[in-house]
């Protein structure tokens, strides 16, 4: 047996499984009685039902998009009126931003610095790029792009991070596991 349903009847159900998701967020976001992580679940389950519907009614590609899109302007608009207005006044009298931490400057700490930030900074982006490109379950053409896409962005997030972090250290360590881990994702399947 065939049931066909109308188009709008099969939108309007998925549109209501992600705003009932996002009801059950936010509820659990202003701690409502009895909801616990129980909660939290169910919301994201909610969520992805929704999206799931709207997947199988418009195709992967579409159905995520304008699910995505109806969950970011949701959240826009919550944002938007979560927004108090405050008087002048109060806003003279709120304190200013703590200022950064105190950093010992001296010529080894910035060369340590930017050679973080450029050189293993950039070691490990490669390395996610590179295991991205190669160990993704995905065409070789996808796998090339986006692993190359990323390369830049996770470059100019560790570069940002290295410089603002004060301790050289975690940095270090950090930039170290991730430049290992990567590498060997990429690599070590070759010679296993």
């Amino acid at each position: 047996m065939d049931y066909w349903q109308p188009p709008t009847a099969w939108l309007a159900a998925s549109v209501l499984l992600v705003l009932a998701g996002l009801i059950v967020l936010r509820l659990r976001w202003l701690r409502w009685r009895g909801m616990g992580r129980t909660g939290t679940v169910a919301g994201w389950a909610l969520i992805g039902a929704g999206l799931a519907a709207l997947c199988s009614h418009w195709g992967a590609e579409v159905g995520l998009f304008y699910g995505l899109l109806g969950l970011s302007v949701i959240a826009y608009l919550v944002v938007v009126f979560g927004i108090e207005l405050r008087e002048a006044k109060q806003r003279a009298m709120r304190s200013l931003a703590e200022e950064p931490e105190e950093r010992p400057t001296n010529w080894p700490r910035a060369i340590a610095k930017s050679f973080l930030a450029i050189v293993l900074a950039g070691t490990a982006a490669i390395g996610i790029g590179v295991a991205f490109a190669i160990a993704m379950p995905m065409g070789p053409q996808d796998r090339i792009m986006i692993g190359g896409i990323l390369v830049p962005v996770l470059w100019g997030a560790g570069m940002a991070w290295t410089l603002s972090d004060a301790k050289l250290l975690r940095a270090t360590l950090l930039l170290s596991l991730i430049s290992v881990v990567a590498y060997s994702i990429a690599f070590l399947p070759k010679y296993i």
